[in-house]
């Protein structure tokens, strides 16, 4: 028997078990090291626990009036957050009057603001773009006092009249004297601003005046403090073929290089007209911070306006109804001397019709 012959086949036995052995310790090593093929990779993991991201609101300097229809819709958009479903972050100044407020937005100070009948002259002109309709007003009215010897519009004749120049109260105070056959030649007219009208038409000093034109709710308070003294002479019900619309207005550039920020305003803007229109208290609950009235004096100012629709409003744009609402405005600033046909511009440049009418298309 060959003894080392023995010994090397039970070597050979030992080395091959041993080799096995190896072989399946560096498979389960191998097997448990392998990253799982269901299982996200560094960059997947990061992917799906990563935020997604959110686009930045646009901001838009927004010019609004303390007034019942330079309030309510911007409360309404705000409130029911159609600002916010349209991406828009809005920055709000307030202003009590037209021609300062189109200064700062020519200025470059605001980028869309509310302006009454009165102001819109400046559009005319070229300073700003008209973008929509807000109101039909009808808040604009011309008092006197019976102290003054003065019963019709006839007897202003060679009286003081006190109106803020370039808004809805010189607008009215024009049609009242041509009503009477009369220009602001036959009359003294007091320059000043429509929150100063009230003292000057009490007042019992030599700088009182014997009528103002301006609009409400001042004129009420007027009224009110003047008391039987106190005479209404005209109001935008007595001229029914002019109609007295509140726009929304915004600077020129801002048109021109944001088109898409001003087509997503008039689409909230449009969405609050809409539902103001059926829902005027809640719309005046809303709007009281900003207009600083207690929302029931808000309520009896609702009548002093027309409220229209969303489909009311995509037929004033779509069958002329609001150009012609603009084109007998500006025709009455004409007369009122207020501009010159040399200096308007033509309509199409102003009222840019584009964005109001994307806006009630789907009314």
């Amino acid at each position: 028997m060959n003894l080392n012959s023995e010994k090397d086949k039970q070597m050979n036995k030992k080395f091959v078990v041993a080799l096995i052995v190896t072989v399946l310790a560096l498979t389960m090593i191998a097997g448990c090291a392998q990253t799982p093929t269901t299982a996200p990779t560094g960059d997947e993991t990061m992917q799906a626990t990563a935020e997604p991201t959110v686009a930045e609101p646009i901001v838009i300097n927004v010019i609004y009036h303390p007034t019942i229809g330079g309030s309510t819709a911007i409360a309404i958009a705000e409130a029911k957050g159609y600002f916010a479903d349209e991406g828009l972050e809005i920055h709000y100044q307030r202003f009590t009057s037209g021609p300062p407020e189109i200064a700062a937005m020519v200025a470059g100070r605001a980028d869309i603001g509310f302006i009454g009948s009165g102001a819109a002259w400046l559009a005319f002109r070229g300073d700003v773009n008209i973008l929509a309709l807000d109101n039909l007003a009808l808040t604009d009215q011309v008092i006197a006092k019976k102290s003054s010897g003065i019963n019709t519009l006839e007897d202003l004749r060679g009286k003081k009249i006190a109106t803020q120049l370039g808004t809805a109260g010189e607008n009215i105070l024009n049609l009242a004297l041509a009503k009477a056959g009369l220009t602001q030649a036959d009359v003294t007219i007091i320059n000043m601003d429509n929150n100063n009208l009230a003292a000057a038409i009490v007042s019992t000093s030599g700088d009182a005046v014997d009528a103002i034109a301006g609009w409400k709710p001042g004129t009420t308070a007027i009224l009110t403090t003047l008391g039987d003294d106190g005479i209404v002479l005209a109001t935008n019900s007595d001229f029914p073929d002019n109609a007295f619309p509140s726009v929304w207005v915004a600077n020129k550039d801002f048109v021109a290089n944001h088109p898409e920020a001003v087509q997503k305003f008039v689409n909230a803007l449009t969405r609050a007209e809409d539902y103001r229109a059926g829902n005027m208290q809640e719309a005046c609950e809303w709007a009281s911070e900003k207009s600083g009235q207690a929302a029931n004096d808000l309520y009896t100012q609702i009548p002093d306006a027309i409220w229209p629709t969303g489909a009311e409003l995509k037929d004033y744009y779509n069958n002329g109804g609001f150009v012609a609402m603009l084109e007998n405005l500006r025709a009455s600033q004409i007369a009122g001397g207020k501009i010159t046909e040399a200096d308007v511009k033509d309509l199409s440049t102003v009222f840019i019709d584009t964005f109001a009418k994307n806006a009630t298309a789907g009314y």
